[in-house]
């Protein structure tokens, strides 16, 4: 049986994750409020990223069906792609509203797959996620490499 303990500790331990999974010598990736007096960092691209998987599941319910098409699920995930590839392989910092426009396009595109693949059975959604894993872990590859 787990203790409270351990689990206050855990999170504790953690809880600096919980709105940004990057490290302080990545914080300008983040937006940093301050709350009830405390500074929080919230990674700019997961703030795009939530409301577009909202608003793709949103699309797909209600909206018009070129907005529930499959090509943009193959499609929008790319500019964060290309912004992610840009700051990684270069000297290039990259602009936090920039990772929040990209991250919303990747969500949008996020929440508008999972519609598509889990509610109208389209097959082709996991072989569009196949092949952004497979790039994804390519060019992570070249970066780790270098």
């Amino acid at each position: 049986m787990v203790e409270w303990t351990e689990i206050k500790t855990g999170l504790r331990e953690t809880r600096r994750y919980l709105l940004s999974h990057h490290e302080p010598s990545e914080w300008y990736r983040c937006y940093a409020p301050t709350v009830f007096g405390r500074r929080l960092h919230v990674c700019a691209r997961c703030a795009g990223i939530y409301p577009g998987i909202a608003a793709g599941l949103a699309a797909y319910a209600v909206g018009p069906a070129w907005l529930g098409h499959i090509a943009l699920v193959a499609l929008l995930p790319a500019p964060a792609l290309v912004d992610w590839l840009l700051t990684a392989l270069t000297e290039r910092r990259g602009y936090n509203p920039v990772r929040t426009a990209t991250g919303a396009l990747l969500g949008y595109g996020y929440g508008l797959g999972l519609a598509l693949f889990f509610l109208g059975g389209d097959l082709r959604v996991p072989i569009i996620g196949v092949f952004y894993g497979a790039l994804a872990g390519a060019l992570l590859a070249v970066e780790l490499a270098r």
